[in-house]
């Protein structure tokens, strides 16, 4: 009797110390941001971006970033087909304007995978109703930006990241994006 109350205490004690330290486990992990499988590696995206609903099927995750005040942009993650060059050739074509700028395609290799990062902004051609290849009506956004990588698993799909939205946004999340697609590991 004697030892079932020393472990019943000992329990209980656990289970105190337990509840305590929840509210700062939590804070931790909120701080450090949401782990994805990325082909069996692991990519960080940053705590500041917040989990979202998916627009749509294609998608496997979405979040939003913000640049502090109300303005908002999309971060969608899903694999893909086609090959990089197409890819980002249809992304450069999804902005026009006098103000359009094409950054330089950033290539890297992290985790085994090689990326393919680039950045452009002007007035985006955004498809509303399933995508760029649903023939749907497309808006048009003024003072737009995206930040999108391709990585490449040499053993089949790509997975394409994307961030799109105000130009202010994506100035303000660069480093955020960037860190993200770098922090894929084992």
């Amino acid at each position: 009797m004697k030892l079932l109350i020393l472990t019943a205490s000992r329990f209980v004690l656990a289970c105190l110390i337990a509840v305590s330290l929840a509210p700062a486990l939590s804070v931790d992990a909120a701080e450090t941001g949401t782990a994805i499988d990325v082909f069996g590696k692991t990519m960080t995206v940053p705590a500041a971006f917040k989990e979202a609903p998916k627009q749509n099927r294609m998608i496997a995750h979405e979040f939003a970033a913000s640049d502090g005040d109300d303005a908002t942009a999309r971060v969608t993650m899903m694999a893909a087909g086609g090959g990089v060059k197409a890819n980002l050739d249809r992304w450069k074509g999804q902005f026009s304007g006098d103000a359009k700028e094409i950054g330089e395609v950033e290539n890297f290799d992290v985790a085994g995978f090689e990326v393919h990062l680039i950045e452009v902004s002007g007035n985006y051609a955004e498809t509303m109703g399933g995508g760029p290849f649903s023939g749907g009506k497309k808006v048009m956004r003024e003072n737009y930006g995206m930040m999108g990588a391709i990585i490449v698993d040499p053993r089949g799909p790509s997975y394409f990241v994307k961030m799109i939205g105000p130009s202010s946004v994506i100035e303000a999340n660069e480093s955020e994006f960037k860190t993200m697609i770098k922090s894929l590991s084992e």
